[in-house]
């Protein structure tokens, strides 16, 4: 593993502006080590086989870095450094055609080396896929699954608080510096996450969240795992930029099934029809993944309130977050009309279901979403 001194050769590296890992990654060729080429003369540079305007650019950029004062502020960042020469360097990362040179972490780098999955969606995210992301996170979770996301607001906050709740572990991958939090609003899930998982960043301190740089931010989200499942996402989508890359990259698509007046689920179903793995339930992902369930089946629900009786429990396993009429539930649980409706107005009270409208019920969302 490198020393923090060795360490610090690679963030000048990641810092030369407009040198992206291919570049560096041709100046690399040349030398055993990153400290080799950035203690290299200038004169030694201009002799080697690459474009002069290459290397004078190179040797100008780098006599700009101080390397202990930018260290100095990672570490008051609270951040921690994985770069291409340590063994914490993820290996599917490490497989892919342009590798980050260099990730800053706040969190254990150690979830990122199991066996992962991305959950990636839409920021208008709907009832339905909201629902469906959160529980889906949650089952992975439960499986020993890392959930990898974007920190975002919908589908990807939704698939880490579902992690979250299945008491595992999760990744999120911003495009922003990790010294700051981005949307404002995921403050205290960031926090979450870094204590359960850990938050990585390709983007150096202070870089604020600009466009261009989330297509570089989703060929990470998709690189770090086996598989990408969309759970809500429109035609046009960063999303399907991550899917993109996932197919790049050889993983795995998966997408949910969607309504199909819903425009906000549109590039589920096209991704269907191109060939995406259709997801029901955790098990169609698991099992494509060849991971074995290792969790209880038991309903979250169900543990988190003891008191609810037999009645209560039977309904919780029929409701979802597509709103239920009562006659059906009647059907599905073959219990009297009347104790099914007292058992709902009961699960109500406990915040397990919601009245959705005349005669209809569904589960109740988690508190705050």
């Amino acid at each position: 593993m490198p020393t923090l001194e060795q360490q610090k050769y690679w963030l000048g590296l990641h810092l030369i502006r407009d040198f992206g890992p291919v570049k560096l990654s041709r100046l690399l060729a040349h030398f055993d080590s990153a400290e080799a080429l950035w203690l290299e003369p200038d004169a030694g540079l201009m002799r080697l086989n690459l474009p002069l305007s290459l290397l004078r650019q190179f040797c100008q950029k780098r006599r700009a870095i101080t390397l202990d004062e930018e260290l100095d502020r990672v570490q008051r960042a609270g951040a921690s450094l994985i770069c291409q020469a340590d063994e914490a360097y993820p290996e599917l990362l490490r497989s892919l055609a342009n590798p980050p040179l260099l990730l800053y972490a706040r969190g254990d780098i150690s979830a990122a080396r199991e066996k992962c999955l991305a959950i990636v969606g839409t920021r208008k995210a709907s009832r339905y896929g909201w629902d469906v992301a959160h529980q889906l996170g949650r089952e992975l979770a439960q499986a020993g699954i890392t959930v990898v996301s974007g920190l975002a607001q919908g589908i990807d906050g939704a698939a880490h608080q579902g992690a979250l709740a299945g008491g595992g572990r999760t990744i999120a991958v911003v495009a922003t510096g990790i010294d700051s939090v981005y949307p404002r609003q995921h403050q205290e899930l960031a926090e979450a996450i870094s204590e359960n998982g850990a938050i990585l960043s390709e983007m150096p301190l202070g870089s604020p969240p600009l466009g261009k740089n989330f297509p570089q931010r989703n060929r990470i989200i998709s690189g770090l795992s086996l598989g990408v499942l969309v759970a809500e996402a429109p035609a046009k989508s960063g999303a399907l930029n991550t899917v993109a890359h996932a197919n790049e990259q050889g993983r795995e698509v998966f997408a949910v099934p969607q309504n199909i007046y819903n425009k906000m689920g549109e590039g589920c179903n096209i991704l269907l029809q191109e060939g995406a793995k259709l997801v029901r339930a955790v098990d169609d992902i698991l099992d494509e993944l060849d991971v074995s369930f290792v969790a209880s089946q038991t309903l979250i629900q169900a543990e988190a309130n003891p008191s609810v009786d037999a009645a209560e429990e039977a309904i919780l396993q029929h409701l979802s977050a597509e709103p239920a009429h009562v006659d059906w539930i009647v059907r599905q649980t073959d219990l009297p009309t009347a104790t099914v409706t007292s058992a709902l107005t009961m699960l109500e009270l406990k915040g397990l279901a919601e009245n959705a409208g005349p005669m209809q019920y569904c589960r109740a969302r988690p508190p705050g979403n």
